[in-house]
């Protein structure tokens, strides 16, 4: 056997070791098996620690695997690859269309919805969220995922809500437009990314009274 086919054997066996080791690491003979919504939360939490800790690059299937207590199969049956585990998981983190208590109140809808946003940026979170937005600049699969499952979403709760206004007479016609959609969100990102602070509930009125009031209210 030549110095390189001995090296190449070293490495190989290195690194079935290291799978072997995020596989086993959590032994289901001494401790529970986590299944369903623990599992998830515990998935979904180790991928945002690793995102916080170690950053986009250095993510993988084996650390994210060992920091939850699965093995990484698990891992590989819910995902094909990182930037959907990755998207899948914040996007799960933060607040849902379902999960906001709206009144009909257009001023006071918009406030809840933008105010949960910015809550979701705070911590570890936050610093995963800007983790990802500065990999999405370079990686276009992960801006299109971003986009299509995290984004888009949203927004169109946000339409749907001020469609909703529209149809009361409180918010002008025209005020679905996607410039007028994706103003607040946009100025709580930008405000987030330029302080790296999330913004208050303050900040979060003043950006609803000063700015997306006068734009979408009835004429």
């Amino acid at each position: 056997m030549t110095k390189v086919q001995a090296n190449l054997q070293v490495d190989m066996h290195a690194e079935a070791l290291s799978g072997l080791a995020a596989e086993v690491r959590y032994d289901h003979r001494r401790f529970p098996r986590r299944r369903g919504k623990v599992l998830a939360r515990a998935i979904g939490e180790a991928v945002i620690e690793e995102l916080a800790e170690r950053g986009y690059n250095s993510l993988t299937f084996e650390g994210v695997a060992s920091r939850a207590g699965t093995g990484k199969s698990t891992l590989y049956r819910r995902w094909a690859d990182k930037p959907s585990m990755v998207v899948d998981c914040l996007s799960t983190a933060m607040p849902g269309v379902d999960d906001f208590d709206l009144t009909g109140d257009l001023r006071h809808d918009l406030t809840e919805v933008l105010a949960s946003y910015a809550v979701s940026c705070a911590g570890t979170m936050g610093v995963a969220l800007r983790v990802v937005c500065g990999e999405a600049v370079k990686c276009q699969e992960l801006q299109r995922l971003w986009r299509e499952r995290a984004a888009e979403p949203r927004l169109g709760a946000i339409r749907d809500m001020i469609q909703k206004a529209i149809d009361r007479g409180d918010a002008r016609p025209g005020a679905t437009a996607d410039e007028c959609v994706m103003v607040g969100p946009a100025m709580v990102g930008h405000l987030f990314m330029a302080t790296d602070t999330p913004p208050t509930r303050a900040e979060v009125e003043r950006i609803v009274d000063n700015v997306l009031i006068p734009m979408l209210r009835a004429r």
